[in-house]
């Protein structure tokens, strides 16, 4: 008798085997880079902020969506008062050159429409925000 598997099995077999599968989720970056902060917070514009701090409205996200990160950011300060914050996480597979390539349009975009943002720029190993790298993209906060 012949075994034979379904390209659906063989895929899931490979996903769950794979090293990349063992990445923490982006919600586990917010639930350990965020300590000591609210998470998942409701707010009035209808939106869900990551990360409610004593002086930041903060966005987890993975460097790759630097852009969206900015957008999400400013729109839980708008909603909050609060500063705006980006925890920006670089993927295990992502190589460090590639996260840095990330973090440089962040300030790029930032310095070019003086965004007063704070950056936090994690490596995929960060399990506390004090492991990360700040930084003030704008004076006047």
């Amino acid at each position: 008798m012949k075994t034979r598997f379904s390209p659906a099995l063989l895929w899931g077999l490979v996903t769950v085997s794979s090293p990349a599968a063992a990445a923490p989720y982006e919600s586990d970056y917010r639930d350990m880079l965020c300590r000591g902060m609210r998470t998942e917070v409701s707010l009035p514009n209808g939106t869900r902020a990551d990360c409610i701090g004593r002086k930041y409205a903060v966005e987890v996200e993975y460097s790759n969506k630097w852009a969206e990160a900015i957008g999400q950011a400013l729109s839980y300060s708008a909603a909050t008062g609060k500063k705006p914050g980006i925890i920006l996480v670089c993927r295990q597979n992502m190589g460090e050159a590639k996260c840095q390539s990330h973090e440089l349009l962040i300030r790029e975009t930032a310095a070019r429409w003086r965004l007063p943002i704070a950056v936090w720029a994690c490596a995929a190993d960060a399990r506390r925000l004090e492991d990360c790298r700040q930084h003030q993209l704008a004076d006047g906060w």
